[in-house]
């Protein structure tokens, strides 16, 4: 089960959302230039006891300047990570020799970090009970799993990262500004679909879910997101899934916006604690290739603001 994650190297530098705080320290003296990270356990955060055992897994990549600083970064941010506890002894994995691992005896976790090209690659499990054998089971697995997806990974040249598009579909400016925007993962970003289903419940199943209808990127901010489709068809087809998605909190149709067809408004039908945004009114927004979902908790609001949403969506990039 997915348990969020994202982006933790920005224009602020790296943070501790997914790596420890040493780590950060000690990467960032070899200049970062991305990273992200996933996370996924047996149960998800509404269902977690804190200091319960569990299944849990974090991933995270982060992309340094060549191979050379990725190497020195793995070395020194396992250094500082070991050497901030005095309980933790080393592990090997067998598998990746390159690998830098340790744990704390008796703790059943186990912490690596293993350069990979320009990359290094962070991994962090915890297991229900402290077996060191299946700790590093998980850790080689995940290894591999990894290793395999950046079979074509291509990195972007330093000097070419400025000139990247932030939001090359021009999404943010097609939604209605409400807050400061400030980039930040889940309230003022734009998301590629397997990033964006990194972040979500059921990561494999919903990247699937998202690939089979046609979704190529989303756009999130603040209380409203805009999704696009490969074409109209599909918008239309999302809308209708986003309309009547069960798997999600149940919601009563009420009255649309007077003229707009292309909108679906919708009242919670019991409050709910799951989300600690305005989301007891909501609508769906269609127009071309488009489809935005934008809440409130009063519905004249949900309804002005689901009538702004559409003429945005509608402006030329």
């Amino acid at each position: 089960m997915g348990r969020g994650g994202g982006v933790f190297a920005n224009y602020l530098g790296l943070d501790d959302s997914v790596i420890s705080g040493p780590e950060v320290r000690a990467a960032k003296s070899h200049d970062p230039l991305a990273a992200f990270g996933a996370l996924a356990a047996n149960q998800s955060y509404a269902d977690y006891t804190a200091g319960k055992p569990q299944k849990f897994l974090a991933m995270s990549l982060i992309e340094f300047p060549d191979d050379a600083a990725a190497s020195a970064a793995a070395a020194d941010m396992d250094r500082a990570d070991f050497t901030a506890n005095a309980d933790n002894a080393p592990v090997a994995v067998d598998a990746f020799p390159s690998a830098i691992s340790h744990w704390r005896p008796g703790i059943p976790t186990l912490g690596s970090v293993m350069a990979y090209k320009s990359l290094v690659i962070r991994v962090y499990v915890e297991a229900l009970d402290p077996d060191l054998g299946k700790l590093v089971d998980m850790v080689t697995r995940s290894y591999r799993r990894q290793i395999d997806l950046l079979a074509n990974y291509t990195p972007t040249s330093p000097v070419d990262l400025p000139k990247l598009q932030l939001d090359p579909d021009k999404l943010l400016s097609r939604t209605v500004l409400t807050e400061d925007p400030t980039p930040a993962a889940m309230k003022f970003a734009v998301w590629g679909t397997h990033a964006f289903s990194a972040l979500l419940g059921k990561p494999a199943e919903d990247a699937k879910t998202n690939a089979d209808r046609g979704l190529t990127a989303v756009a999130i901010s603040f209380n409203k997101r805009l999704y696009k489709l490969r074409d109209s068809t599909a918008a239309k087809s999302y809308a209708k899934f986003l309309d009547e998605d069960p798997s999600g909190p149940a919601y009563a149709p009420i009255n649309g916006v007077s003229g707009l067809s292309d909108v679906s408004c919708r009242q919670r039908s019991k409050p709910g604690t799951d989300s600690v945004e305005a989301r007891r009114f909501r609508c769906i927004i269609t127009r071309g290739e488009y489809v935005a979902m934008v809440y409130s908790n009063t519905d004249t609001d949900v309804r002005q603001l689901a009538g702004a949403q559409y003429s945005v969506m509608g402006a030329t990039a």
